[in-house]
């Protein structure tokens, strides 16, 4: 695959699918009927998405394919089988330094859809906060907002898993570390240091998957699993 790209599977799916998409801008999704068609490189399915992603935080959550429109602030739900856009919102707080990369990322967890993204704090002087939103994934409204303590440039990716973030402090340090956990039960905060390996040293996705407790990593074109039992 491309040295960026995003793997997946969805969480809320029945059977082996597996979906891809290569690079971190482009209009194609593909899908693969499982494990060894995906390792065959030739793909069951396609769709040609009406409107760019950009970026590799996307998910394929209940049919449905959650991405953030290219080169915008708009955020959008797919619908696989009718092949329309199902959904689509604005964030309207958020903070744009780069159009090249996007800063926005959906989480799946045992408890539903998330978003993680860089908002401008209109109560604290503009400052930028980094936000973790639950989603309705039916129409993308917010359910509950945690005010994360992620600064951009001092982490490289993060996944949720069981409703606590982590944060990896790079991407692209081979021996790298998880230096940050909030829970959204407790609302703490906690440095946990745990080691994390960027084995190929390009790490452009983690995606935990509840189905069967696996993240899903994309290093420098490789796919990987990592179990987080």
């Amino acid at each position: 695959g491309s040295t960026s790209g995003a793997w997946m599977r969805d969480a809320r799916g029945h059977g082996s699918v597996i979906y891809l998409t290569n690079g971190h801008y482009g209009n194609s999704l593909l899908e693969f009927r499982d494990m060894d068609i995906f390792k065959s490189g030739q793909a069951s399915n396609s769709y040609k998405l009406p409107y760019s992603y950009t970026g590799t935080g996307h998910v394929v959550y209940n049919g449905a394919f959650y991405y953030n429109r290219a080169f915008s602030r708009d955020i959008i739900r797919y619908d696989l089988r009718h092949r329309f856009v199902a959904a689509w919102t604005t964030l309207h707080d958020l903070s744009i330094v780069t159009t090249q990369w996007s800063e926005i990322s959906f989480d799946v967890d045992e408890s539903g859809l998330w978003l993680l993204y860089p908002a401008l704090d209109a109560e604290g002087f503009h400052q930028e906060v980094i936000l973790l939103l639950q989603l309705h994934p039916r129409d993308l409204q917010t359910l509950r907002t945690f005010r994360t303590g992620l600064r951009r440039g001092f982490y490289g990716n993060c996944f949720l898993v069981c409703g606590v973030l982590y944060g990896v402090d790079s991407m692209e340090r081979r021996h790298a570390n998880v230096t940050y956990a909030f829970d959204t039960h407790t609302l703490t905060h906690t440095v946990p240091s745990l080691a994390f390996t960027n084995t190929h040293g390009y790490t452009t996705q983690l995606s935990y998957c509840p189905l069967d407790k696996k993240v899903y990593a994309w290093d420098d074109g490789h796919q990987m699993m990592i179990c987080v039992d």
